[in-house]
């Protein structure tokens, strides 16, 4: 049954505000003909998205007060078109509109409309930027076409993971990966390699490290595939590359070894790790390198003197720490790793740090007072890295009973896993526990020794 619900709600707010069709055409610059048409009872006609939002604000209301209706009149009474529809699903994008929005992709769902567009539409405002935003239309493109094998459908379940794994989230990461599971293997290569990194350094996040070395088994063919085929130099008639990737190809070669010595490594496989490192520390065979290409090239130079002193140290080579720190000195942004490994190894070979402990509160200092945005690596492994930073100052602190700077350094630890919803690893808290239950027990027997 038609009706015009939406009409009669707008001319009793007018009525209540005290305003005539002349004054709302003055104030929402809307011809005042055009509202004529609009108000016509004896036509059926909605106004555009963007008159009914000048008209709500004319009308001293908040954007998306007459949404609700405005959808429930618009499917009811008319037959939907995109020329209409893309314009009011893009202010539904807002967080408040989600609700609304939902209800639209539900009425589409119902209707016999071309699904096709939402899609198109929707990569279109990925590429203007949009993330969270989008997943509710992702999610629907994936229900409309819940039977069909399609490159939407596969494009779909991706932008879902990119969103879902890009909010410094620890847990929210590691879900986004099992739930997208083998679906890159669907995507066509430039977003399967894409895929494939980011898939690789989540399980590498959470110590997994067969599916890490799995992966990036897979990523070397990928990547050395494309090369070979050389699919990353070809452009199309106006000169743009067509397979268009994250990163540099090289990257996705050079990652394909360096992730799996990375786990090979925090195994404590240290001499089969090495051996990876060879792969990546002298690319300049890659051909048609361009400066992007020459930048990266440089930056896996620089990993792998990193990941070789690394390694030395972590095996208790710590003749080999001055110049481990003088690299990092040299390097900001590797300053948080280096540390990390220096006292990990620290701990795990009974080592003092005594004569360096000056520097590392430096450079933490450093690292605390800046903004961890600024590094070349993702916010979350920063945060990751500082988090096991601190688990490894406790730890260290704790081994030579300086149990106050213990609990302080725990205590930062904690908060900061806590801030990124670091849950899975506290499993790997036991150390610190057994030693904090020893430190209790020595703090009772203090007591008992000196009641007062």
């Amino acid at each position: 049954m038609r009706g015009n619900q939406l009409h009669t709600i707008i001319e009793n707010e007018m009525r209540r505000a005290g305003v005539n069709f002349n004054q709302l055409s003055q104030l929402t610059n809307i011809n005042r003909g055009t509202l004529s048409s609009i108000f016509n009872t004896s036509s059926l006609k909605l106004p555009s998205i963007e008159q009914l939002d000048k008209i709500t604000e004319s009308l001293n209301l908040n954007i998306g007060y007459y949404y609700d209706v405005y959808i429930e009149e618009y499917f009811r009474d008319f037959n939907p078109h995109w020329k209409k529809l893309k314009p009011l699903v893009y202010r539904c994008l807002r967080p408040q509109f989600q609700k609304q929005l939902k209800r639209i992709l539900e009425l589409l769902m119902e209707s016999n409309i071309n699904l096709s567009k939402l899609f198109i539409f929707t990569e279109s405002w990925f590429e203007e930027g949009y993330r969270d935003e989008l997943l509710l239309c992702y999610k629907y493109v994936i229900k409309f076409e819940k039977y069909n094998y399609s490159e939407q459908t596969v494009l779909s379940r991706y932008r879902i993971f990119y969103i879902e794994s890009s909010n410094n989230d620890f847990e929210k990461d590691l879900h986004a990966a099992i739930e997208f599971g083998s679906h890159y293997s669907e995507l066509d290569e430039h977003y399967r390699l894409d895929a494939l990194l980011k898939l690789i350094n989540i399980y590498f996040r959470h110590c997994q490290w067969d599916k890490v070395i799995e992966l990036s088994k897979e990523m070397n063919l990928v990547s050395k595939n494309v090369y070979e085929r050389k699919l990353h130099l070809q452009k199309d008639e106006n000169e743009k590359v067509i397979f268009r990737t994250e990163r540099h190809l090289l990257v996705y070669y050079a990652q394909s070894f360096l992730m799996p010595q990375a786990a090979l490594e925090a195994q404590g496989k240290y001499k089969e790790a090495y051996t990876y490192i060879a792969h990546y520390k002298d690319l300049s065979w890659f051909e048609n390198l361009d400066q992007l290409g020459m930048i990266e090239l440089q930056k896996f130079q620089k990993f792998a003197i990193a990941n070789e002193l690394n390694i030395l140290i972590s095996m208790g080579d710590f003749k080999k720490l001055p110049e481990y720190m003088q690299f990092a000195d040299q390097h900001p942004d590797e300053l948080l790793p280096s540390m990390y490994c220096i006292v990990l190894s620290a701990n795990k070979n009974d080592f003092s740090l005594i004569n360096d402990y000056d520097w590392i509160l430096e450079k933490l200092n450093f690292i605390e007072q800046s903004n961890i945005e600024d590094s070349y690596y993702e916010v979350i492994y920063s945060l990751d890295w500082l988090e096991k930073l601190y688990r490894q100052l406790a730890i260290y602190h704790f081994r030579y009973a300086n149990y106050s700077e213990g609990v302080r350094y725990l205590s930062k630890c904690l908060a900061l896993a806590n801030q990124f919803n670091k849950k899975s690893e506290f499993n790997e808290y036991p150390e610190l526990m057994n030693i904090l239950k020893e430190w209790s027990l020595l703090m009772e027997r203090n007591h008992k020794n000196d009641p007062s």
